[in-house]
């Protein structure tokens, strides 16, 4: 297996005690590691020379959310943070499902859950721009939440047992991109701890006004997805629009509300 980056900033908190963690359960023969000074969405990807890579990373929320996240990355409208304008970096699909699934059965079964923190698949956001595969996994929340050590080591855990084995074993997802719905996704959360979905990149009902024909092509293309899902509910005004850009593609589009069960 060739090896992939591990990418840690100093600046992180979160970061660092993710890497704590993983240093006390066994640095993983797969993995190289980088640490830059700089926040993780301004990080140089040039000097890493891995074809994949894996950003540990804190996530803030204004809300105190507490959470357990993964995601993509990329800017559909104005770079505001890190990246360039309305560029999408490549992506991780099997890994991001993989690291969800687990993610969820450690919190339910750790701590976390009866100290509310949840499990979350946030749609693609901020810097920087990486044509290569990669993902960011995330300790969401505040400063309380970054300093967790329980939270730290079930990310650590996830990078440890999960990333080998979602590039070496036979996976049966069907790898898709999403748009539609807010900005932590929860039913396109909710297809993937229940059904074999891999989520590439995920345009939001906030960033829908900037998708165009470019943009859903690079969401396609830097996924490998073989079919839209819609959030149909969460496109709101953008109903028409979307499906406009989607048939153009002609891959097939389906319904995250009928994929689920619900009435849509």
């Amino acid at each position: 297996m060739e090896k992939i980056a591990l990418i840690v900033s100093k600046t992180d908190i979160a970061a660092q005690l993710i890497l704590e963690k993983i240093n006390e359960i066994g640095f993983p023969g797969w993995a190289v590691l980088y640490t830059f000074e700089e926040d993780s969405i301004h990080v140089d990807a040039s000097k890493i020379k891995e074809s994949k890579m894996v950003f540990l990373s804190r996530h803030a929320s204004a809300a105190g959310t507490k959470s357990l996240t993964v995601h993509h990355i990329g800017n559909y409208g104005k770079a505001l943070y890190g990246g360039e304008d309305k560029l999408l970096s490549g992506t991780l699909p099997i890994l991001c499902a993989n690291y969800l699934r687990a993610l969820e059965k450690k919190c339910n079964s750790s701590e976390l859950s009866a100290k509310g923190f949840s499990v979350c698949l946030e749609v693609t956001h901020h810097g920087p721009l990486i044509e290569k595969g990669v993902l960011f996994i995330e300790v969401g929340g505040t400063e309380n939440e970054w300093k967790n050590e329980a939270a730290a080591k079930v990310i650590a855990e996830t990078v440890i047992e999960e990333t080998e084995k979602s590039f070496t074993l036979e996976q049966n997802n069907t790898i898709v991109v999403g748009l539609g719905g807010g900005h932590y996704a929860p039913d396109f959360t909710k297809l993937i701890l229940r059904q074999p979905y891999a989520f590439g990149h995920i345009c939001p009902k906030y960033a829908l006004g900037e998708l165009d024909e470019d943009l859903l092509k690079q969401m396609i293309e830097k996924s490998g997805a073989k079919e839209i899902i819609l959030d149909w509910k969460g496109l709101k005004e953008n109903k028409e629009k979307v499906v406009k850009l989607c048939e153009a593609t002609g891959l097939p589009i389906k319904r995250v509300q009928n994929l689920l069960g619900h009435k849509s």
